[in-house]
């Protein structure tokens, strides 16, 4: 009996040694599963936390993460749950009805129940409040009421076509109304939502970093933190991910898309995107008020040649003011490059040789953004004007393009749509009383056609609606309409689960460092 003992307990300290030895060379090795931390790089930074008061993709791919909505979008655009587990809508097409995950806590550990549901969305709802996305949410829900613990339903003043991709868009986020009142007016700062992540720090200019929740309901995360790096620099951003400084950068240079590629370390991936590239004009301005001048940037501008020199490929010239890739594009077809017929409509509109303009762009936020507006100002002093050009900072660019006051002529800035439906991507921008109508245009018959669109339930109706909607948008012309974008995304070889969806959102919530 004494030998057979021995004998087994020198197998069990082979055994434990064997496994010992193991697990030394899997930690050598860097082979160990416990979470890492992530570093991803974008062109510029989040401007804000707050989902009802964010417009910007990247302060998205952040808030993504740090909140859920009632749905959501998969990496193939479907629809599919998240807080909510079913739903409903009426037969009049005026009543949804949401059946609510039970458990969901917010970071502060307050309930996410229908009554929280019900007070994120009232929030946006109160024109008090002036966030950024409450027409986006007002124009078609009347009230909302939690039926009980966890189920909501909201009131629609029409039947609303988009209402459940809406609901899925960015700012359709539920948050927390003890964070808002706690925080008061940092909350766009310091976010309180129930998704996988939550904020540990924002070191504006320098860095955003999020640790996982550990008390979320859901999948739980699988990295040990996202810090969120602006990089504007195209050079810089791809040497980080070249030496692992970042494991993710968004958007890679079009230059090196190709050097990339061939890096046995790095996986570049260029997604396509429904997010269209333009240069806003001010309306209201001289001489942009005239329809002919606007025409005239339009043919001004090689849109070709920005596609083929400047992208190398990585986007197509837009043929109307929305992607293909939207629910309800047709195509209203581009402006050709013709300088010499542009000099003849300015020689027509009155505007004198020499006239000067300015002409604003951000650096680093989309690809090639600064080297696409110079290419534009060449062009367009080429037809005459006098161009002054300036770069900004993507947070302070923001607030001056929004402000007719700020003086601006022409800005270049892009316009993706979250909700993937045409009425999110033209109302918004083209509408008279549209929340994001930077360029001031008013025309009647647009306002007419969005209006009609945005009510009409039938699709192949709407469709129409919408066809002859971007065909007056491309007559009037408030934008020198520029490019469908593509989203280059490069991911470290050891980095799983990155995807980039057609709203150009960067979507980590999956994403493993092995």
């Amino acid at each position: 009996m004494k030998k057979v003992s021995l004998v087994i307990m020198a197998s069990l300290l082979l055994i434990l040694s064997a496994c010992s030895g193991g697990k030394t060379e899997q930690a050598a090795s860097g082979g160990s599963s416990e979470p890492k931390d992530l570093v991803l790089a974008l062109g510029s930074e989040p401007v804000s936390l707050d989902p009802q008061d964010a417009t910007d993709g990247i302060s998205y791919d952040a808030t993504e993460l740090i909140y859920d909505k009632l749905v959501t979008f998969d990496k193939d655009m479907k629809l599919v749950p998240q807080l909510a587990k079913e739903w409903t809508t009426s037969d009049d097409g005026k009543k949804m009805t949401f059946k609510l995950q039970q458990g969901a806590k917010f970071q502060d550990g307050t309930p996410v129940n229908a009554e929280a549901v019900k007070a994120s969305f009232e929030r946006i709802l109160n024109k008090d409040n002036k966030l950024a996305r409450y027409s986006l949410f007002a124009e078609f829900v009347d009230k909302v009421a939690a039926d009980s613990e966890y189920q909501v339903s909201f009131d629609l003043k029409f039947p609303y076509a988009p209402a459940l991709s809406t609901f899925a868009h960015p700012s359709g986020a539920i948050v927390s109304i003890k964070g808002v009142q706690d925080k008061g007016k940092n909350f766009n700062k310091q976010p309180v939502g129930s998704g996988p992540y939550q904020l540990k720090d924002w070191v504006s200019g320098d860095k955003l970093v999020l640790v996982p929740n550990n008390e979320y309901w859901g999948e739980k995360p699988k990295l040990k933190s996202i810090t969120i790096k602006p990089i504007k620099e195209n050079a810089a951003r791809a040497l980080m991910l070249e030496t692992g400084e970042a494991d993710v950068i968004a958007p890679v240079p079009a230059t090196d898309i190709e050097r990339l590629k061939g890096n046995d370390k790095v996986n570049v991936t260029v997604y396509p995107s429904n997010r269209n590239l333009y240069i806003g004009m001010n309306t209201q301005k001289a001489p942009f008020q005239d329809v002919k001048v606007r025409q005239a940037l339009n043919y001004a501008v090689d849109k070709d040649t920005i596609v083929k020199k400047i992208l190398l490929g990585q986007a197509q010239v837009s043929q109307a003011a929305i992607s293909e890739l939207t629910w309800g594009y047709s195509p209203a077809g581009a402006y050709p490059y013709d300088p010499e017929k542009a000099k003849k409509l300015l020689a027509e509109a009155g505007v004198q040789p020499g006239t000067t303009i300015k002409l604003w762009t951000p650096e680093g936020r989309y690809l090639m953004d600064r080297q696409i507006a110079e290419f534009v100002q060449a062009n367009l002093e080429a037809i005459g004007f006098k161009v002054e050009f300036r770069k900004w900072e993507w947070g302070a660019y923001t607030q001056a393009y929004r402000d007719p006051k700020s003086g601006f002529d022409l800005f270049l800035v892009s316009w993706a749509v979250p909700s993937n439906d045409a009425d999110a991507g033209l109302r918004p921008l083209f509408q008279t009383k549209g929340a994001n109508n930077y360029t001031l245009l008013s025309d009647p018959k647009i306002d007419e056609l969005l209006d009609k669109g945005m009510k009409t339930v039938n699709a192949d109706e709407r469709k129409k609606i919408y066809a002859d909607a971007l065909k007056n948008i491309k007559e009037q012309a408030p934008w020198i309409f520029l490019m469908e974008m593509k989203q280059p995304v490069g991911v470290r070889k050891n980095v799983e689960g990155v995807v980039s969806l057609n709203t150009e959102l960067v979507d980590l919530r999956h994403a493993v460092k092995k």
